[in-house]
């Protein structure tokens, strides 16, 4: 996968799925639900990977942005050395398609901008890649 943005990398990502095939097909039939969970996923795993953050905790519904990060091996008080996370993904998206994404979903953290650091992460499953911006 390629990682653009504001970092430029090249990662490989295996999905080793197990268990009955069927049963998977039926429990994420709602592709664009399995959509957004999969690059959830993606994007929690290039974050700890990529920077000095890893995923925390799930934000409530209406700051924003989908995650709480917190720094890497810190023990700080709640919401001191955290940033956001905002994730989105695009089962097939053209450059214009991913850029216009990202520049919506760093739009949609600007109300809770202030002190603490926010990330986007989209990610196109088609060919595939992730842009990562931060704010």
């Amino acid at each position: 996968m390629q990682i653009d943005g504001d970092c430029q990398h090249r990662v490989r990502i295996r999905w080793l799925a197990g268990g009955d095939r069927d049963q998977r097909a039926k429990s994420w039939r709602d592709a664009d639900e399995a959509t957004e969970q999969g690059a959830c996923g993606i994007a929690a795993v290039l974050v700890a990977a990529l920077t000095e953050y890893t995923v925390v905790e799930r934000a409530r519904k209406g700051p924003g942005f989908d995650y709480w990060l917190g720094k890497k091996d810190s023990i700080a008080l709640l919401f001191q050395d955290k940033a956001r996370l905002e994730v989105s993904g695009l089962r097939r998206g053209d450059e214009r398609a991913i850029e216009s994404r990202v520049c919506r979903k760093a739009k949609q953290l600007e109300p809770s901008d202030g002190a603490l650091p926010g990330v986007v992460a989209v990610v196109e499953f088609s060919s595939p890649r992730t842009r990562v911006r931060t704010k």
